[in-house]
């Protein structure tokens, strides 16, 4: 009986193993067959202050820059969130990239002057923000242009929560 008990075990853990290592051979394949694998993700998100009552709140996400050069960046605002104060972008050291700005219903463009180089952190805060007043948790969904594609490619979402 204790056989069977172990037998059963050991095929068990043996068993459990298998998708992890196929899941890593799959990432291996992916990253051999497509260069580095690397693509620019938003790292981090917040709000200041994170009070829901305050108006004119900043928001702001920072997107780490990977593979291509990031020439645009494009955010979905959600419904009962106003920009009044503009948008501004700064690099990892804290100095401002230049960048031409707008901000058309529910749609803010970011286009830069000259494209944001790989390896990059950039920073955007959105200053000035007027919501509902409430608790909520906002989605900023956000997407980039890269140089050499003409597509928009989704970064993620800025999820903004405030109490």
């Amino acid at each position: 009986m204790k056989k069977l008990i172990y037998t059963a075990a050991f095929t068990m853990i043996v068993a459990s193993l298998a998708p992890s290592a196929q899941a890593a051979a799959h990432l291996h394949s992916l990253k051999t067959a497509h260069g580095n694998f690397n693509s620019s993700h938003i790292v981090h998100s917040g709000a200041h202050p994170n009070n829901a009552r305050f108006q004119g709140a900043t928001h702001h996400f920072e997107v780490h820059v990977q593979g291509k050069a990031l020439s645009a960046l494009a955010i979905d605002l959600p419904q009962d969130v106003r920009i009044s104060g503009g948008i501004e972008v700064k690099n990892q050291l804290g100095k401002k990239i230049d960048a031409k700005v707008s901000v058309n219903n529910r749609k803010a463009t970011v286009v830069f002057s000259q494209p944001v180089p790989p390896e990059t952190t950039i920073s955007i805060d959105m200053l000035g923000i007027n919501t509902s007043g409430y608790s909520h948790d906002w989605e900023y969904m956000v997407y980039g242009t890269m140089v050499g594609l003409n597509a928009e490619i989704s970064l993620g979402y800025a999820r903004i929560q405030t109490y």
